[in-house]
């Protein structure tokens, strides 16, 4: 075999294990939030997918290992870029209230959308920092909008909004991840009602806004 075919080949082995790799977890998504959404099993994630169970764990080592990454994959960073846009479209006249509870909505609505139940979204979310090798670094996923905050405190206009520096600016977004992670890690009937809503808008505009 000369050089050129094989990088063909090698592209073509590259091709498939990105199309295996995205079919299982495409699979495993679905039947996660299907009517009747549940965790699968090998075997019927194995049926479903039409990879045996031997690919699956070739693949992602351990069930809990890919719903962790779909969860990350195809929840988390979603939010960041949604919380990125939505950032990005206030106005200097916009005030903290006004950022945060549109926030807020945003982040209620995405997860309403989903068909994860509270119960499950709880051992996800457990399971996320349960199957991490370095947990501390599940929170830097949501840091990336700390460059988007601290041009909306810079250019805000209407003395509602506190401007920070970046790291005052990250202690804050991790005290805003606390209050909307923590009812669903602690199993508590709060998470995800409207009075966790409430709690989360005035502790947002608390942390973020300026002190009156």
């Amino acid at each position: 075999m000369n050089e050129i075919d094989l990088i063909k080949s090698t592209k073509q082995l590259q091709l498939r294990a990105e199309k295996t790799f995205s079919d299982i977890s495409q699979t495993a998504d679905d039947l996660m939030q299907s009517d009747n959404g549940h965790f699968p099993s090998a075997r019927e994630l194995s049926t479903k997918s039409g990879y045996s169970i031997g690919t699956l764990y070739r693949y992602f080592g351990s069930l809990n290992s890919l719903f962790a990454f779909i969860f990350i994959d195809r929840h988390l960073r979603k939010v960041v870029i949604d919380a990125e846009e939505l950032i990005e479209s206030f106005t200097p006249h916009d005030t903290i209230a006004t950022v945060i509870t549109s926030i807020i909505e945003s982040l209620f609505l995405r997860l309403n959308k989903t068909k994860y139940t509270h119960q499950k979204y709880k051992y996800l979310v457990r399971l996320l920092f349960k199957v991490a090798k370095k947990p501390e670094e599940l929170n830097q996923i949501m840091d990336s909008v700390i460059p988007k905050l601290l041009q909306l405190q810079r250019n805000n206009v209407t003395g509602t909004i506190k401007v920070m520096s970046e790291d005052e600016c990250r202690l804050a977004l991790r005290g805003f991840q606390a209050i909307m992670r923590s009812p669903f890690m602690e199993g508590d009937p709060l998470a995800g009602s409207e009075e966790h809503k409430k709690y989360a808008c005035e502790f947002g505009i608390a942390l973020f806004g300026k002190a009156k």
